[in-house]
């Protein structure tokens, strides 16, 4: 371990706000931040060139830091403090500790988005944790622990990577390892001359495999054979791990350390606690109430259980698997939303038994109280976990009406059994899984759920409801000549026809659901459908104030105010729908849960593909099950192996650096051991491509090679980004004639006549043009400021293949500096983007775009604004030239087809050859919050 610098007894609690180090004083903070050569210094000025709004960093660095109990002693009681997003409330578990060990107490490092991001929000959150509770005791075994503490330790102290030879063997075995090769294609490659040719210490596929058996483990397989209450055509196999083991793996998880809160707590936007914020579980109503039903100090740890049946054949053999996944959701939900990070654990393949029964719905039956059974067995560690000196009754009744059921008729009398239960809408199983698990109740534990409850619902009755409205012939033609911008999926050949469907295609049809139907349905029955895409837009929402949630409630109730004009319509006899009662629960869910999007089905099913069918497609498929444990155990065990070795490889390697600097170099330069940390090597989510960090690197001469004038730059909540080569180089008058903008000198003189002098008379026609074809803009969402993916705009002109061209709608900015998204269209407009440009002498990046009118406020019917072209007298469509940095957003426009859509349009020339359109704000989450919550 490198020698760590004296500070003359002075303990280091502030950090810096950039990077997470910490430091003595607050004036060796600022010395840190202004040092050339330090990483943090760009983002320290960034507030000088207009990219961070201002706000007191370092105050703010002073409570992150203070509020974060240490070690040695409990946490504070129930206490305020502000702070600009969720952060982590407390320490870890009292027996589960996911401290790693190193000889210094790390501090999860602020790297420097996260400072850029609070300081954009500028909303600060006063946050009230719960008293007395996730009290930390010493002692537990941490993931280095595990590692260090394996039968092979001694071993790997001369050579960490043992079994294997080397770095280089360990990483070329892990690639054969983590394929899909089988063992023979294995042997084929270790037999060629090349192969043999490398020093390799295994030969054959077996002997591979048997050395990874050797390398330390994760939560292990079990199995049992299950006894049925009526015989099987074969024995049903449970495979499942210990829960408990699962829990500890994620607790443990170097990746997730600095992502986990344990406390409570009560999130409001002022210290007057008028209005509350709802976004983590930890944050609900929920949580704080089983909280207290704890004792004092013990920690409350919240487990998300997901199960669904998937296919595991391809094409044929009819062969089914039920996965059972585990995770935390003391896990930050936008970690655990992450699929790549692999936060949900596969815990159980539950038996999918074949019984012998002739009656179908006996059948069902007997499968679902064998499905009950096995969660009895593979959950009763949590039971006993939570069940320790807690008593708690049965809230919603459901036991008690299981034991009316069985007192009228025998569970095992299966036919007069289901006669009795159909009343009581019960499913059969005498012994539910949550049966004496305290704390735990259906009404509580099971969530609303946004891809089958949201996405499928709308599928399943929406669309078939506005399809019979409209008709499908006309319909699926005002789908195909839509036209999307980059990135967004378009049905060319319309939506009725659609087969396997997924829930990426529910989302999709909902951003042109409501334009594409307006004008062709009575208003009634357009406001229904519209209301209920409201509550499926808000409530999808990261985060909720007291006043969001009442807009969630409001637009349910206008559906309900207004969907008797869809039975008027006679596309519904009726309103017997479960997925719509259930939507009555959303808002309660919220207030108990915390947000609904965290707990959506996309994470667990697209985990399905990784825990399930490619582990099975990996086998000989026989015996599906034990080949599937077998291949996850064995690619646990690399990954383990993988990521230990990495830390300990970096820290015996900048361990054994010597630190011969002399104590009053400036710290910037040392070695300091709390970099030390897992955060520093391996980061646990994707980096986006961050345009804002470019251009302020750019503008603080960090690339002093990159051409100028740069083609990444950022306005404070816009950034922008250009190919370094134009796609043209015309001259002004090529350039009207090419894009078919004849105005397009005048508004080029006449900006320059009004803000810039460089150009005398017509000097500016004599300039070439260089012209882009696309620009990329990167925003900040909505709710928390953080970074969205890139979008692209295009002002392409018109060609052979379309000659039309294609021009892309825009949110463009009044004024030079502005709010959004936040103030909506208050100050904005709505342009057409047709041609980006910069002159040959000059470095100004600008734009010509065309103007609509806003011909109504907003729609009572759609919701929407009602565009217009903006004409002139002539009859020529008004346009200017601005600034390229005065677009704040895509947007998304959809041409307003009345009753019947005109048959001549296409989805080249729909948009040139139309005048009203729709301002759809459905295209996009970030742009439905932008034009509806403000």
């Amino acid at each position: 371990m490198p020698r760590r610098k004296t500070t003359r007894g002075l303990p280091k609690n502030i950090s810096c706000p950039q990077c997470g180090k910490r430091f003595c004083t607050a004036t060796n903070v600022l010395q840190h931040m202004n040092q050339p050569t330090s990483s943090c210094y760009g983002a320290s000025l960034a507030e000088e060139v207009g990219l961070l709004a201002s706000a007191n960093f370092l105050e703010g660095a002073v409570h992150r830091e203070t509020s974060r109990p240490r070690e040695d002693a409990e946490v504070s009681g129930t206490h305020w403090y502000y702070n600009d997003e969720d952060t982590d409330m407390g320490p870890p578990t009292a027996d589960v500790s996911v401290r790693p060990d190193y000889d210094v107490d790390p501090t999860p490092a602020v790297n420097a988005y996260e400072s850029q991001r609070e300081q954009l929000s500028g909303s600060r959150r006063f946050i009230e944790t719960y008293e007395g509770c996730a009290e930390m005791f010493p002692g537990g075994e941490t993931f280095m622990d595990q590692f260090r503490n394996d039968r092979y330790a001694e071993k790997r102290r001369e050579n960490i990577y043992f079994p294997w030879a080397s770095r280089q063997e360990w990483e070329f075995a892990s690639w054969l390892l983590r394929s899909r090769l089988s063992m023979a294609a294995i042997d084929n490659l270790l037999s060629l001359e090349i192969i043999k040719s490398v020093p390799l210490s295994f030969h054959s596929a077996k002997e591979l495999r048997s050395r990874a058996e050797t390398l330390p483990p994760g939560p292990l397989w079990l199995c049992e054979t299950l006894t049925t209450e009526y015989p099987t055509k074969e024995p049903p196999l449970l495979f499942y791990r210990n829960p408990i083991e699962c829990l500890q793996a994620l607790l443990s998880h170097p990746h997730f350390e600095s992502h986990i809160s344990f406390v409570p707590r009560r999130v409001w936007t002022c210290a007057a606690k008028i209005c509350r914020i709802y976004d983590e579980w930890l944050s609900g109503d929920r949580a704080w109430s089983m909280q207290e039903a704890l004792p004092p100090g013990a920690t409350l740890l919240g487990v998300v259980l997901s199960s669904d049946k998937t296919n595991i054949s391809v094409m044929s053999g009819n062969c089914m698997a039920h996965p059972l996944l585990i995770s935390l959701a003391n896990i930050d939900k936008h970690i655990r939303s992450k699929t790549s990070l692999h936060a949900y654990l596969l815990l159980a393949l539950l038996p999918i038994a074949k019984f012998t029964h002739k009656n179908t719905r006996v059948r069902s039956l007997l499968q679902d109280r064998l499905v009950h059974q096995a969660l009895n067995i593979v959950l009763s560690p949590l039971k006993t976990a939570a069940s320790v000196g807690i008593m708690m009754s049965d809230p919603t009744n459901t036991l008690a009406a299981i034991h009316t059921a069985c007192s009228q008729s025998s569970p095992t009398d299966y036919t007069n059994f289901l006669k009795a239960i159909k009343p009581l809408r019960l499913n059969g199983v005498v012994e539910p899984f949550w049966k004496l698990w305290p704390l735990s109740d259906p009404s509580d534990f099971i969530t609303p759920e946004v891809l089958h409850h949201f996405h499928r619902m709308f599928w399943d009755h929406d669309v078939k409801w506005c399809i019979a409205a409209t008709g499908a012939v006309e319909l699926d033609f005002r789908f195909s000549i839509i036209q999307t911008l980059v990135g967004y999926r378009a049905f060319n050949e319309g939506i009725s026809k659609l087969k396997q469907v997924t829930g990426r295609d529910h989302r999709a049809i909902q951003r042109y659901i409501i334009a594409a139907v307006a004008g062709s349905v009575p208003r009634k029955f357009l406001m229904a459908i519209r209301a209920l895409l409201d509550f499926r837009y808000l409530a999808q929402a990261p985060s909720f104030t007291m006043r969001s949630i009442d807009r969630v409630a409001s637009a349910l109730q206008e559906f309900h105010n207004h969907k008797e004009a869809i039975v008027s319509q006679g596309v519904r006899a009726d309103w017997k729908i479960p997925k719509l009662e259930l939507l009555q629960s959303v808002v309660p869910s919220i207030r108990q849960s915390g947000a609904v999007m965290q707990w959506s089905a996309d994470i667990t099913e697209h985990a399905h593909v990784e825990e399930i069918k490619v582990p099975a497609r990996a086998s000989n498929n026989q015996n599906y099950n034990s080949q599937i444990v077998r291949h996850l155990d064995r690619l646990d065990k690399c990954f383990r192996f993988d990521l230990a070795t990495s830390l300990e490889h970096r820290v015996n390697k900048e361990g054994g650096d010597e630190d011969s600097s002399d104590l009053d170099v400036d710290e910037e330069h040392e070695p300091d051991a709390e970099k030390i940390h897992p955060s520093d090597y391996s980061s646990p989510t994707r980096r986006l491509l961050n345009y804002f960090s470019i251009s302020s690197s750019l503008l603080l001469g960090a690339r002093p090679s990159a051409r100028k004038p740069y083609c990444t730059f950022a306005m404070a909540t816009t950034a922008f980004h250009l190919a370094t080569k134009p796609s043209l180089r015309l001259t002004v008058d090529e350039a009207a004639t090419t894009y078919q903008l004849p105005a397009l000198e005048g508004a080029i003189a006449t900006f320059f006549a009004n803000g810039d002098t460089c150009f005398q008379g017509r000097e500016h026609a004599t300039n070439k043009l260089y012209i882009w074809h696309k620009v990329r803009v990167q925003q900040l969402s909505y709710h928390d400021r953080n970074l969205l993916p890139p979008q692209t705009l295009r002002a392409i002109p018109p060609a052979s293949a379309n000659p039309y061209g294609r021009y892309d709608p825009v949110i463009v900015s009044v004024h030079p500096q502005s709010d959004w998204p936040r103030s909506g269209l208050a100050g904005h407009s709505v342009s057409q983007l047709r041609i980006i440009f910069r002159l040959s002498r000059s470095d100004l990046f600008l734009a010509y775009v065309q103007h609509f009118n806003i011909a109504t406020n907003v729609s009572p019917a759609t919701g929407m604004h009602l565009l217009k072209r903006a004409v002139g007298g002539n009859g020529q469509r008004v346009g200017e030239v601005i600034p390229l940095t005065r677009i704040r957003s895509p947007a998304h426009l959809v041409p307003n087809f009345g009753r019947v859509a005109h048959s001549r349009l296409t989805s080249l020339s729909s948009y040139e050859l139309s005048n009203d359109f729709w301002l759809n704000k459905y295209f996009s989450k970030e742009f439905y919050y932008a034009l509806s919550l403000t």
